[in-house]
């Protein structure tokens, strides 16, 4: 199957079982064909089904709570439910328990694909394995904190709150009464107006709006059945991890599932950290930041992530750069056909 086949495939799926928006899954298309990255993180059906037939091996093994569709860009800082700025893993969408070796090795194909990155593949492997085998879990980072200082030099400073707010009013009108009444009463924005948004790739498409008041803003997303009931692998969805992590990591405040739709903040000071153009010494530092903000989420349980380590630690010295590899070049592969129409 083509990647373009498996993609009407996939949205046919889903379509089938959330109502979906016709132009922001153009929007998609147009975004998948764009560079292999956002191909890679538009199209987790089809990394799972490529994953199964060229690395199949990594697959096995005890399971761990896993993001599953993670990458270089599911990273971000937030506001807990103290005020506390955090950064860490900020999209769990996918989350399901599966072997670890999975979120590792989307991330290192992510890095490899993100253009100018300053160091190796071989390197990018070495880095994450290295700081996910040794990474105490724990709550996501505390950018207060003294070992946060590399993290707190590169977070871009936000935009003024004024433009931030207005642009979500440049969304067309929306309208409220289609959300349960649950959902419109956990949005509690005060003399809000609201507006359709588009954000994200791999979820666009899913029906998403935002109410906007005067320096507060909550958007609602349906949360769609998880794409791990589509390509089936050996992943295990679980409604009760969402909370689970999201509890254990000190996740975005507000930020939980009501009645099917997906809740969170959005504020001027979420910011994201990328790795493009970075100094290699700088790439470094925060890929090993995400090897153990995504151990945070492996050892929510840690007897759990004891197990996987031994296993993991068991497997060829190269497996990690051995898979990335062939990942990558798949990805180019599915990207350039893809894009070829």
């Amino acid at each position: 199957m083509t990647a373009r086949a498996a993609t009407a495939a996939y949205e046919k799926w889903l379509a089938a079982r959330i109502p979906v928006v016709p132009e922001d899954l153009e929007l998609k298309h147009h975004e998948l064909a764009g560079d292999p990255l956002r191909f890679l993180r538009g199209t987790y059906y089809l990394w799972l089904e490529r994953v199964a037939v060229l690395t199949p091996e990594l697959l096995a093994g005890p399971q761990v709570p896993t993001v599953g569709d993670l990458h270089v860009q599911n990273f971000g800082t937030w506001r807990d439910h103290r005020g506390v700025r955090r950064w860490g893993v900020n999209d769990f969408d996918e989350l399901a328990w599966g072997p670890p070796t999975i979120d590792l090795l989307r991330l290192a194909v992510s890095a490899v694909l993100t253009p100018e990155v300053a160091i190796s593949p071989k390197r990018i492997c070495r880095v994450l394995l290295d700081a996910w085998s040794t990474a105490k879990p724990g709550q996501a980072v505390d950018l207060a904190d003294s070992g946060a200082k590399h993290l707190r030099a590169l977070v871009p400073k936000p935009s003024s709150a004024a433009r931030y707010y207005r642009k979500l009013r440049d969304g067309a009108a929306a309208d409220p009464s289609m959300l349960p009444a649950a959902v419109r009463k956990a949005v509690n924005v005060p003399d809000a107006s609201w507006h359709r948004r588009q954000a994200g790739t791999g979820s666009l498409g899913h029906p998403r709006m935002v109410a906007v008041g005067d320096d507060l803003a909550r958007e609602v997303k349906v949360v769609g059945p998880p794409t791990a009931d589509y390509v089936d692998v050996g992943l295990q969805p679980d409604d009760l991890l969402y909370g689970r992590i999201l509890g254990s990591l000190r996740g975005p405040d507000p930020m939980r599932r009501i009645a099917g739709w997906q809740l969170r903040g959005l504020s001027p000071d979420v910011e994201r950290i990328t790795i493009e153009s970075l100094r290699p010494q700088a790439v470094e530092l925060v890929l090993a930041s995400m090897a153990r903000a995504a151990t945070d989420v492996h050892g929510a349980l840690p007897h759990q992530l004891k197990d996987a380590r031994r296993y993991v630690g068991a497997l060829p010295g190269d497996w990690l750069l051995e898979a990335t590899r062939r990942l990558v070049d798949d990805t180019k592969a599915q990207y350039e056909q893809y894009a070829a129409g």
